[in-house]
């Protein structure tokens, strides 16, 4: 995947901080998008494999929701040899048709590290929103997106990346009256009266297009074209809040032992305020330090059941996108973040050290590991840390000969 920190730059000047629309020209290369098209075809598949047809899916034909074309995919699903615009063309023929797919992130490892490379410098440049990244695919020929002129949830701001072949227009109305509203089924009219008004966006194969949650917008499909949408999501406040609240009560935290007695008070006396505190900040630590060690994707990547340790000797390699992270859990274990999950772990004085190894991109030997870990961890454990790393895909791994 090929980085362009200066277009993010651009993207973000130019929106004024992720505040206004704009459109960014040429970020991805042809080569990537057949690459993308790919990947998002093997999530089609991963999908239907999965057997969840109700979560994340939506079908429109002409215009209006479908739920029986669903059978048909199951019966045909996508073929290694066929492209993503042949199989659409098997499944809906020559009908004006809509599919959207959400959580690409929780399907496929290869799309969430393609996605974390390609808008890493963004995150440099804008920062790491508090709930993270997720990411949906817009496919069809369905000529104005089917839901209508809308906008997106307060805090859930988008980038389209649109994949071709075919063109897209996008339409924006970024105005205080419309930018107001706060339920876009207040602000909804006839499509026709309504472009008159709008900014239109001509979006070729390879361009970007940033909307901000509070501006109404549609897109206008006419010919096929496939897209995917990164939400980069920061919340309102108070409802961060409150998430963080119920993280806090869900974290294994025991910092008092002492019992309540019964109610004498509003308040009890002996309630620590400080305390409570003290859990908040640590949940919201560790929330970040889950979203940095996945490059600020939400989902954590997926288990690789089959990605086991090569007999013998071996040699690996951390991928710099996704770095380990660390924290300490009580006296004697510590948390390794590593995309998204966490792996409890025996506290060792070392362990910094090889995460610092393995983050700035050096290979280590089963020979560097021993040298570093043992006695304190014995064998048993080394294997086991590098194979849970090696299961979530948060490293490579090459046998040594």
């Amino acid at each position: 995947m090929t980085l362009n920190h200066t277009i993010w730059k651009t993207l973000v000047d130019q929106s004024n901080q992720l505040k206004k629309p704009t459109q960014i020209s040429q970020i991805i290369n042809t080569d990537d998008i057949a690459y993308i098209k790919g990947l998002i075809l093997e999530i089609i598949n991963l999908f239907l494999e999965k057997g969840d047809y109700h979560l994340g899916l939506k079908t429109y034909i002409n215009q209006n929701l479908d739920h029986q074309v669903i059978f048909k995919m199951i019966e045909n699903p996508p073929q290694s040899n066929q492209s993503i615009e042949e199989w659409c063309i098997q499944i809906f023929g020559e009908e004006k048709f809509g599919m959207v797919l959400n959580t690409l992130e929780g399907y496929h490892n290869d799309f969430s590290e393609m996605a974390a490379k390609l808008v890493s410098p963004l995150l440099k440049e804008a920062g790491l929103p508090l709930e993270g990244l997720s990411f949906l695919f817009f496919m069809g020929n369905y000529g104005f997106t089917p839901f209508g002129i809308h906008k997106e949830s307060r805090g859930e701001e988008g980038v389209l990346f649109h994949l071709g072949p075919g063109k897209k227009t996008f339409y924006t109305w970024d105005t205080p009256e419309y930018n107001a509203v706060e339920h876009y089924t207040d602000a909804i009219r006839n499509i026709d009266e309504m472009l008159p008004h709008a900014q239109a966006y001509e979006l070729e194969p390879g361009d970007a297009m940033f909307i901000p949650h509070q501006v109404f917008h549609i897109a206008d499909s006419s010919e096929f074209s496939l897209s995917f949408v990164m939400d980069y999501i920061n919340p309102p406040t108070d409802k961060f809040e409150n998430k963080l609240l119920q993280a806090a009560a869900k974290e294994d935290l025991y910092l008092k032992d002492d019992y309540q007695t019964p109610i004498l008070s509003e308040l009890p006396s002996h309630i620590d305020k400080t305390t409570i505190l003290e859990k908040v900040d640590i949940a919201y630590r560790r929330q970040l330090l889950e979203l940095k060690s996945n490059a600020g994707i939400i989902r954590p990547s997926q288990f690789l059941k089959n990605n086991h340790l090569p007999n013998g000797i071996f040699k690996i390699k951390g991928k710099p996108i996704f770095p380990l992270l660390l924290d300490k859990h009580g006296e004697d274990k510590v948390i390794v973040f590593a995309r998204g999950h966490r792996i409890l772990k025996p506290s060792h004085k070392n362990i910094n050290s090889v995460l610092k190894d393995i983050n700035n991109g050096k290979v280590l030997t089963t020979e560097d590991l021993f040298t570093k870990l043992l006695p304190e961890w014995d064998i048993v454990e080394v294997y086991s840390f590098v194979g849970d790393l090696l299961q979530i895909d948060a490293l490579e791994v090459e046998e040594s000969m």
